[in-house]
């Protein structure tokens, strides 16, 4: 499992960051944004390990939002 550095470890890890809510799968982020929504569980625990990757590291909240963003826009301007 992996942690932003500076987590410490008895943290939830990301993957159970993945939710169900109104019949969609969701990634919820530490900084309480809701990504999705995802068809399937799959597709969102995709997403959240993909999302997981950009902010391994990151401390500063500003770019931890930045980073987020972008991966919206970037999922949302994916054809699909």
């Amino acid at each position: 499992m992996s942690h932003r550095r500076g987590e410490p470890p008895e943290r939830h890890g990301r993957s159970e960051r993945v939710v169900l809510a109104r019949g969609r799968w969701y990634v919820m982020t530490r900084e309480r944004i809701d990504v999705g929504p995802y068809a399937t569980k799959e597709e969102a625990q995709t997403a959240s390990e993909q999302l997981g990757q950009a902010l391994d590291g990151v401390d500063d909240p500003a770019v931890a939002l930045a980073l987020i963003g972008e991966f919206v826009r970037r999922r949302n301007a994916t054809p699909g």
